[in-house]
C-alpha cells in the first residue's frame, strides 16, 4: 500500500485523488509528531473533508503522536483508529492497551512514506508517480 505523509488539506486530496485514478488503497499519515503541533482534530477534520470529497477510497489514515500519550489518548476518542506513538516501557504498553479498547492500533513508528514537506502546494503528480 502506498503512504503518503500529509501536511494540509491540499496534499491530503492531491494523495486521495491519486488513489482514485489508481484505483488502490492509501496510507495517510501525519508527519511525525504532528499531532502535538496540529491537534488531533484539526488532522481528522482534513482527513474527513478529503474523504467526502473522494469517498471510495480504501484508506488507512494514521496520526503520529510522538512520545505524547496524553494526546494519543485524546486522539482515540476523537475518533482516530491508528497512532503513532513513540517511547517505552508502560506507558506506551497503556496505550496499547487503551487503544485495544476502541478498536485501533499502535504503532512504535509509522510506515515508510513518500514527505512532500510542509511547503509543497501541488503534489498531484508526484502522488500519481507512487501508484
Amino acid at each position: 500500500m502506498v503512504a503518503i505523509i500529509f501536511h494540509n488539506l491540499q496534499q491530503a486530496e492531491a494523495a486521495l485523488a491519486a488513489a482514485v485514478a489508481a484505483d488502490r488503497p492509501l496510507t495517510l499519515l501525519t508527519a511525525p509528531g504532528a499531532g502535538a503541533y496540529g491537534g488531533p482534530g484539526f488532522y481528522l477534520a482534513m482527513v474527513e473533508a478529503a474523504r467526502q470529497r473522494y469517498p471510495g477510497v480504501e484508506l488507512q489514515t494514521i496520526l503520529d503522536c510522538g512520545d505524547d500519550g496524553a494526546l494519543a489518548q485524546m486522539a482515540l476518542v476523537l475518533g482516530w483508529r491508528c497512532l503513532v506513538v513513540r517511547g517505552k516501557g508502560s506507558a506506551r504498553d497503556k496505550i496499547s492497551q487503551i487503544a485495544e479498547s476502541y478498536g485501533a492500533e499502535v504503532l512504535s513508528r509509522p510506515p515508510k512514506a513518500f514527505d512532500p514537506g510542509a511547503e509543497a502546494t501541488d503534489i498531484t503528480k508526484q502522488c500519481q508517480a507512487l501508484f
